[in-house]
């Protein structure tokens, strides 16, 4: 008769009571790590389907189904990963998952696309700023000494 060394056990609903939650201490925290995970993702899939990979007068429909099958697995694996969180001591449940896509989605809004004359203009003002401070250091090098001599 041969002894079972091993036997599986499947995993149960509740988590494991000597294993400690993943600490965050902000609902932001949980935001940010959505995001990250999403841009990661979202450089993966520019990597391996580029865009141009299209003709041009046709519409790509293999790349967005894709995209939508990577983000419901990104939502689906946060969603069984929030029962080992706690937030702020709290568990987190999944109304804070739901709070960071609406939040990533209120960011993405609010950026402008990018302007090359206005970055120009940006890039004078730094150099303008620098040889302002670079002035400063002068005088205040310089001015005492005139100061004392007059």
């Amino acid at each position: 008769m041969r002894h079972r060394i091993w036997q599986f056990n499947p995993p149960e609903t509740a988590m494991d009571p000597h294993h400690r939650k993943i600490d965050l201490q902000s609902p932001a925290d949980l935001t940010y790590l959505h995001t990250n995970i999403k841009a990661s993702a979202q450089q993966k899939l520019d990597l391996a389907i580029p865009a141009s990979a299209t003709p041009a007068n046709e519409p790509d429909t293999f790349r967005p189904q894709v995209q939508q099958l990577v983000q419901d697995y990104i939502t689906q694996t946060l969603t069984l990963a929030l029962p080992s969180l706690a937030i702020n001591g709290l568990d987190a449940d999944t109304s804070m998952l739901a709070d960071a896509k609406t939040s990533e989605e209120e960011d993405e809004s609010n950026y402008e696309p990018y302007d090359p004359r206005l970055a120009e203009k940006l890039r004078t003002l730094y150099r303008q700023l620098e040889w302002e401070h670079t002035r400063v250091a002068e005088l205040r090098r310089e001015a005492p000494g005139a100061a004392a001599r007059a």
